[in-house]
């Protein structure tokens, strides 16, 4: 699977729009409850694949014994070591590279999660892999992927789009699937306008002008399995 970004990249210009989308996503932890409950993060050694600018990276190091931040992106890596540095966490090895070649050892970590990373889906088998390689025997990998199906992705790009037709690939790969119906909740409408569109465009803003809301369904999709 190609590794390309189907949304405008978070610099340090849109870090205040960034939070909002933080702070909107799924308010009740929905998302992050049941990632917990298929692979709990306490006391064991995490690879957080795709850590971004470290908005989950931070909540993860919290819980987890250690945490190997994993980033590709050049221009997110400042500002995952700023952001990481200024909330105090220790436990935090930030790692640059992608999920198809992992600068860790074998059986590194006990469990990995790659939360709406653009490294798996149909032909990321290699990537799949590597990631094998680096969790030891018994650990558990966790991919949380948009599902689709919903409100929000009646205004996504298309190359977002293919996450709908994902779950049977997952199932090839030996995952289990759990659909978790979750909102994105904004405070203000002029909240919503403003992260909306700079994700989607006209679009999105037609559409939240249109229904004038603040809150919109999302399903997400939590995939997880065992390494043998």
């Amino acid at each position: 699977m190609a590794e390309q970004e189907v949304i405008p990249f978070w610099g340090p210009e849109q870090l205040e729009l960034f939070e909002l989308m933080t702070q909107a996503v799924d308010p009740q932890e929905c998302v992050a409850a049941a990632m917990q409950a298929a692979a709990p993060l306490e006391g064991r050694k995490l690879l957080d694949i795709g850590a971004g600018v470290g908005d989950r990276t931070i909540v993860y190091a919290r819980l987890a014994g250690h945490v190997y931040a994993l980033e590709p992106d050049p221009r997110a890596l400042p500002i995952l070591r700023g952001r990481i540095k200024s909330a105090g966490e220790t436990n935090v090895t930030v790692v640059p590279g992608s999920a198809e070649a992992i600068p860790l050892d074998d059986d590194t970590v006990d469990v990995a999660y790659a939360t709406w990373a653009c490294f798996f889906g149909p032909g990321s088998e290699a990537g799949l892999h590597e990631v094998e390689r680096v969790v030891r025997p018994g650990g558990d990998i966790v991919v949380v992927q948009n599902y689709g199906h919903d409100e929000l992705s009646e205004f996504w790009l298309a190359q977002e789009s293919e996450c709908e037709a994902w779950p049977p690939w997952f199932q090839e790969q030996g995952f289990a699937c759990q659909v978790v119906d979750t909102v994105w909740r904004f405070r203000t409408i002029d909240e919503a306008l403003g992260v909306l569109e700079f994700l989607w465009g006209e679009q999105a803003r037609d559409y939240v002008l249109m229904h004038d809301k603040v809150e919109f369904g999302y399903k997400v999709a939590v995939y997880h399995r065992l390494v043998e």
